[in-house]
């Protein structure tokens, strides 16, 4: 099984047990209200995140200004971080180990993913250094120049596009694990 969110591009036959009996496109039909929620917050979160991709590529392309860029960004990046940590809090804590125990065959899965949630806390990390390096090269007092911005800001985006393209494998492996489960749950069955 390929664990590395690098690499991967789904689960191994072994752990989409639920899934089979409840596929994707059966999602948005069930009356899973549990279901229906954690689909709505990784929603938000893409949201979130792509809103956060587009603004870097409109700087990247020239559309915005450093200051613009920086104030638009900062308070999106700092509500989503937030509340991508809060929910990963809640899944670590609260639901995996409820989930491993309903469903001991797909143990492995949450392992992966909650290894995923460290690589992702790591890269909100890096992100989060970044942008910060990145604001700083816009105070008047430092020295610095168009290039050490320019530089700064690519490091920053960059940091963004690894931290989007990694939540993004997650969350969908996450739902593929999760989701059957809950509706599973809800429905009465296993």
């Amino acid at each position: 099984m390929e664990t590395d969110i690098d690499q991967r591009s789904g689960w191994p036959d072994e752990l989409c047990v639920v899934l089979k009996d409840y596929p994707r496109e059966t999602w948005l039909k069930t009356q899973s209200s549990m279901a229906h929620f954690w689909i709505g917050k990784h929603e938000y979160l893409r949201r979130q995140s792509e809103a956060l991709q587009s603004a870097n590529e409109k700087h990247r392309a020239e559309h915005t200004d450093a200051v613009q860029f920086v104030n638009w960004t900062t308070p999106r990046l700092q509500g989503f971080l937030s509340e991508l940590h809060g929910h990963h809090q809640i899944e670590d804590f609260h639901y995996f180990p409820a989930f491993r125990s309903a469903e001991p065959r797909l143990t492995a899965g949450f392992d992966v993913l909650a290894s995923d949630h460290e690589l992702v806390h790591e890269g909100i990390a890096v992100v989060v250094e970044s942008v910060n390096a990145f604001i700083a090269t816009l105070d008047p007092e430092a020295s610095g120049n168009e290039d050490a911005q320019r530089h700064a800001a690519d490091r920053y985006i960059e940091a963004s596009q690894l931290l989007h393209r990694r939540l993004e494998r997650h969350l969908v492996d996450e739902e593929d694990l999760i989701i059957p489960l809950m509706i599973r749950q809800d429905s009465g069955a296993g």
